[in-house]
């Protein structure tokens, strides 16, 4: 009975995710798995899964910006806020701006040249994020 209840609470609590794809390297690898907490609102520099409806799956990425930011995609870079924040892979990504709503995120991959995410597909709400990842185990 402990068992199940232990179980029960782990399900409510925690989830676990397995990575496919390289999108996330060097931080992780295809195939490793990531224990998430299903609480708490996620921040910069934190890693989530987030379901994306347009893609029919559930991803691995960072958050690079939370509600009340601004992101300019221009050339080969990625500001966030005005300052530069990140690289991207190619000088011909399309030049695109967002300014994030309450409870929005704008998610993206480490490894950049083979990432979708929110260049793709848009920034993601609260609601679409699964978990917060707290550790990996292999």
């Amino acid at each position: 009975m402990i068992a199940v209840l232990v179980v029960m609470v782990f399900q409510v609590l925690f989830g676990i995710a397995y990575v496919n794809g390289d999108s996330m390297e060097p931080a992780f690898h295809e195939g490793n798995v990531l224990i998430l907490k299903k609480w708490g609102h996620p921040n910069k520099g934190e890693i989530v899964t987030a379901y994306i409806q347009e893609l029919d799956r559930t991803v691995v990425k960072r958050v690079l910006a939370v509600e009340g930011d601004q992101i300019m995609v221009h050339e080969d870079q990625i500001y966030l806020n005005g300052l530069k924040a990140a690289e991207t892979a190619s000088k011909e990504q399309k030049e695109q701006e967002f300014f994030l709503l309450p409870g929005q995120y704008f998610l993206i991959g480490d490894h950049q040249s083979v990432s979708l995410d929110s260049r793709t597909f848009g920034c993601v709400g609260r609601e679409d994020i699964c978990g917060i990842v707290i550790c990996r185990l292999f």
